[in-house]
């Protein structure tokens, strides 16, 4: 009865070991598994099948568990560089001034799309070039954000924002990436 009762508890460990975010539960019903099953191996009269493929698949399941953990956390893993997010390095334009004059106002959301569109391209990142809409749709939520005119006109004139709004740029540029690929 006990290695039936350990087999019943390491396939219900493995479920869970191989769901990500049940995996601590998973071993530990696991572990239970291995103990009920081992108990249920030195029992006399009992069929000792079950107790065997119970610790079998205990151990086997905390290993496929155990990988699956570790290839979902590498996959979720963010990438070494974000090049949405406006860089220090110099480009050809950054020589330039940003615009001091008030009356420049806001640039326009299509402004926006085709700055970032360059910024993208000048990171070497070019799986937007034949996404318009999300182009588009990145230009809309910036133009739409909190950011100041001249903050995002300084973006347009040198692909950069320097000064007091260069986090908020930060935030804005990765929640309109995220926003927009989810469209």
């Amino acid at each position: 009865m006990l290695g039936f009762v350990g087999l019943g508890l390491a396939v219900l460990g493995t479920v869970l070991a191989c769901i990500p975010a049940a995996f601590g539960i998973g071993v530990v019903v696991l572990l239970a598994a291995f103990v009920v099953s081992l108990i249920g191996l030195f029992r006399k009269g009992a069929a000792k099948w079950p107790s065997i493929v119970g610790m079998i698949l205990s151990v086997v399941g905390g290993i496929i568990g155990s990988i699956v953990l570790v290839v979902s956390l590498l996959a979720s893993a963010p990438g070494p560089v974000d090049p949405i997010i406006p860089t220090d390095t110099p480009s050809s334009s950054s020589s330039e001034q940003p615009s001091t004059d008030p009356t420049a106002g806001r640039p326009s959301p299509e402004e926006l799309s085709e700055t970032i569109l360059a910024d993208l391209q000048r990171s070497g990142m070019h799986q937007y070039d034949d996404d318009p809409e999300w182009v588009a749709c990145w230009g809309e939520y910036a133009y739409d954000s909190d950011l100041s005119d001249a903050a995002l006109r300084e973006y347009v004139e040198t692909m950069d924002v320097v000064g007091e709004e260069r986090e908020l740029m930060k935030t804005v540029s990765s929640d309109a990436t995220v926003f927009c690929s989810s469209q």
